[in-house]
């Protein structure tokens, strides 16, 4: 599905505007600019709609003596002393899993 579609969807389930199986097209009200960057900014940020809503488990994080946060997934592999260990390396750029992380979100056509 092309991200086109899919923010046209979102606008549905919204209320922001309705498709209309009558005419095969998105009615979208005058007053309402769907190109406005505080709305694309809602839809983007709309975790639930992109299906990527996790629940905390306190379990999954442990803060040890020196309260150092540590995320615990079950993958020893994977387990870094903070969450911006994981992502940037010490010279400040993206480590490979982050490389690995977007590269697979843009080849399954997320927004990013």
């Amino acid at each position: 599905m092309s991200n086109m579609k899919d923010y046209a969807m979102w606008l549905d389930d919204s209320g922001i505007a309705f498709w209309d199986n009558t005419i095969g097209e998105l009615v979208v009200p005058d007053s309402v600019d769907i190109y406005d960057t505080n709305l694309v900014e809602q839809y983007h940020d709309d975790a639930k709609w992109h299906g990527i809503e996790i629940e905390i488990d306190e379990d999954d994080y442990i803060i040890d003596e020196e309260e150092e946060l540590i995320i615990d997934d079950g993958d020893l592999d994977d387990c870094a002393q903070t969450p911006e260990s994981y992502w940037f390396s010490p010279d400040g750029g993206l480590t490979g899993d982050a490389y690995n992380f977007l590269y697979n979100a843009d080849v399954q056509g997320e927004l990013i």
